[in-house]
């Protein structure tokens, strides 16, 4: 086989893992802690890229940058008592065609 052959194959192989998109989305898994403490999604993704106080709670953003998620964040807000209430996403962070409807409606409880 020809050595350039192989490095074009290589290479259209790297470009399409690249547009494959992830397994879950980070709007999704965030969705799926609607309802549970923060401190169980910060077990599960780590440290929040930002914490600031947000209605009458707290709020968390994460920032995804590897694959084809860059420059996504994912921001999920507390009640008083931690609770997850809301979660809201930039455009990429969700399948396609997706971004943060007003208050990220429809993930309240």
């Amino acid at each position: 086989m020809h050595p350039g052959l192989l490095v074009s194959l290589a290479i259209a192989l790297l470009a399409a893992g690249c547009a494959t998109p992830p397994k879950h989305y980070p709007s999704q898994t965030a969705a799926h802690y609607v309802g549970k403490p923060l401190t169980d999604l910060e077990m599960h993704w780590s440290v929040p890229w930002n914490v600031g106080t947000g209605d009458e709670g707290q709020a968390a953003t994460w920032l995804f940058n590897q694959y084809n998620l860059a420059g996504c964040t994912v921001t999920v807000h507390t009640d008083a008592r931690g609770i997850i209430r809301r979660v809201a996403w930039t455009r990429g962070c969700g399948p396609k065609g997706t971004g943060t409807p007003p208050l990220a409606e429809g993930f309240a409880p």
